[in-house]
């Protein structure tokens, strides 16, 4: 989620109903070097506590270094990435890349796992390919090193976010390790989350782009668990939607915040009439204030 599980994003998830909220993916080079921007990913508002920080790199030194620093930012979990397949952070040979090399996989998460003293869980995927399904022989390296919990995207890299996530993997790895096992792919609805807990039997439900400009899933979901109906009416929703944005206005100021703000109005205005001509306007503007006041009307906002 590089570029939106920020910190007003984390919050509003919060507020919208989610149990435990991650950052964005930190580079642990950046990290090791000193980034100032890397490390301003650490600092945590209160009200988005519990916090899991995502790493990723692949040497296992800098991933433990990360890690001690974002334990001691205040993260309560460690989450290292092994299944992002985007090209960038696979040229770093990181991210699912690492599901190719299981020896240095199962280092890092050794290495991690000694340093801090939180939960230390990982992200992956099928594998590379579908000849190259390795997940269940990557998860029991990464449970041998003492890994706390697994979330399984199952798809390919190969596969990217294409096609249909193949829940019945969840459900053999869940048969496969002994540590929890998180779902993740292709839940859009309250309902969606329900059907995987049944299917699969696992522990517990990533929600990752299924969050896109609706932050309010994770209590939809939450009332679709305990079979009781949520109150999430429109008013409910354009509540979130005003916090979100008065967050990114306070705290990233100028063009930072505006290609924050056109990228969740976007998120949040598709399937409303007229809104791809208000997306329009809005990727037509420079000014933040006028970026809000015009969705202030469109979304019918309080301010």
């Amino acid at each position: 989620m590089a570029g939106i599980s920020n910190g007003p994003f984390r919050r509003v998830c919060r507020a919208g109903g989610a149990g435990l909220v991650f950052t964005e993916m930190i580079s642990a080079r950046a990290m090791r070097f000193g980034s100032r921007r890397t490390k301003e990913m650490g600092l945590f508002h209160p009200d988005e506590r519990p916090v899991a920080a995502q790493i990723f790199g692949r040497e296992p030194e800098e991933m433990a270094f990360a890690a001690q620093y974002m334990v001691e930012a205040g993260a309560a979990i460690i989450d290292i990435n092994m299944g992002c397949p985007v090209k960038k952070i696979l040229k770093s040979g990181s991210g699912v890349q690492l599901m190719r090399e299981p020896d240095r996989a199962g280092a890092i998460a050794g290495a991690v796992v000694a340093r801090v003293d939180v939960p230390v869980t990982a992200k992956i995927r099928l594998g590379w390919s579908a000849t190259e399904a390795n997940y269940t022989s990557i998860a029991r390296i990464l449970e041998s090193e003492g890994l706390s919990a697994i979330t399984l995207h199952p798809r390919t890299r190969v596969q990217g976010y294409s096609g249909k996530a193949q829940w019945k993997h969840i459900a053999f790895l869940k048969e496969t390790v002994a540590i929890p096992v998180i779902g993740s792919g292709d839940v859009q609805t309250g309902e969606d989350a329900v059907a995987m807990f049944q299917t699969t039997g696992c522990d517990a439900v990533m929600i990752g782009r299924g969050a896109f400009g609706r932050p309010w899933i994770f209590g939809e979901i939450k009332s679709a668990i305990e079979g009781r109906p949520g109150k999430f009416d429109d008013q409910f929703k354009r509540g979130l939607i005003s916090t979100h944005i008065g967050l990114i206005v306070r705290e990233m100021p100028g063009r930072r915040g505006v290609g924050h703000l056109r990228k969740h109005l976007g998120w949040y205005s598709k399937g409303i009439p007229g809104g791809s001509g208000f997306r329009r306007a809005i990727n037509g503007l420079e000014n933040p204030d006028d970026i809000v006041n015009l969705a202030v009307e469109f979304l019918d906002l309080k301010r």
